[in-house]
């Protein structure tokens, strides 16, 4: 019997309906494989062994995912086998095997490999991609210009370099720069002196405990901001860089836990200024009080509250403060 051609199996491949079949037909063979990924369009990978025959036979993947290490050569290999990619999610698993040798990993030479490969990319996820820094960062900014949402959280080799960088972008609505350990303020006065702060709508800074409220005062530029989180960013920010923040007329979400120089006088002045705000998380405030609280009570879009491990707030105080119908979360 003639062995099926490549251009037969592409066209039975074309009319399998259910995902299950397709998922079958792929693993009779390479051959058959290859014919089967013609037509994925996003892609999820737990299990890197198989790339080397995935990405070849991928050719319209628009998304890739993949939570596992992966070598320069699997992004170079990504890079050449995949023209249409827009989505690139490599945010790495929190909890693996402690044998895993993370200096396998990619590095900014396989990020540079992406960046002279794309230029179209909108949506970009290094997080806890340890070995990933400044090169990398800035060479796929500078190559994709129209990245919406950029998420660096636990790139601790990520500096003010690349922030610079970042400050400059026309379209990014998310940046994520969690546990970036060695952002400072100069980083902060970049992302708000430049075309970002046009565009920038949820800022997510938790961990980054070299930043105080002098860094944080230039935030307040960024009017578009409709979420901020400051949460364990250390005893440098205070009431200062608070007031300065409760001046966004959009923020809807802001998360300050941990933050234990973040007194009343913050509380105040988000409650008078933050008019459209729906969450804030205050947990772990311990510097905060039922008084601090009390502006809130005719708060008129406030709906959670957060509260955790703030131990000078009293059970009598919630039972009876006259707020209107939101939840507060308080063990």
């Amino acid at each position: 019997m003639e062995q099926l051609g490549d251009d037969n199996l592409i066209s039975i491949c074309y009319k399998i309906d259910y995902r299950g079949d397709l998922k079958s037909f792929s693993e009779v063979s390479k051959q058959f494989l290859k014919a089967a990924y013609i037509r994925r369009w996003d892609l999820e990978v737990s299990f890197t062994g198989l790339l080397t025959d995935m990405l070849p036979a991928s050719p319209n993947l628009s998304s890739f995912q993949c939570s596992k290490p992966l070598s320069n050569k699997h992004i170079k290999l990504l890079a050449q086998s995949c023209p249409k990619l827009r989505t690139l999610r490599l945010t790495l698993e929190k909890n693996l095997d402690p044998k895993v040798d993370y200096e396998s990993d990619f590095d900014d030479d396989g990020l540079c490999a992406v960046a002279n490969a794309y230029s179209h990319l909108d949506i970009v996820s290094l997080d806890r991609r340890l070995r990933v820094g400044d090169v990398g960062v800035v060479s796929i900014l500078r190559s994709s210009k129209n990245i919406t949402s950029l998420c660096l959280k636990g790139c601790v080799k990520v500096t003010d370099k690349s922030l610079k960088v970042i400050g400059e972008a026309t379209s990014l609505k998310l940046l994520n720069l969690g546990a970036c350990c060695l952002i400072t303020d100069l980083g902060l006065k970049y992302l708000a002196n430049g075309d970002l702060k046009n565009c920038l709508e949820i800022l997510l800074l938790a961990k980054c405990d070299r930043i105080s409220d002098a860094g944080i005062i230039y935030l307040g530029q960024m009017v578009h901001l409709t979420a901020l989180t400051l949460s364990k960013c250390g005893v440098n920010v205070t009431d200062s860089g608070i007031s300065a923040i409760s001046k966004i007329p959009n923020i809807e979400r802001l998360v300050l836990s941990r933050l234990i120089n973040v007194t009343n006088t913050s509380l105040f002045d988000i409650a008078n200024n933050c008019l459209n705000l729906r969450v804030l998380d205050l947990s772990g405030c311990q510097a905060i009080t039922s008084e601090g609280l009390r502006a809130f009570a005719d708060h008129p879009t406030l709906s959670r509250l957060f509260l955790y491990g703030c131990c000078h707030i009293s059970w009598g105080f919630f039972m009876y403060a006259k707020f209107h119908s939101f939840r507060m979360y308080w063990p």
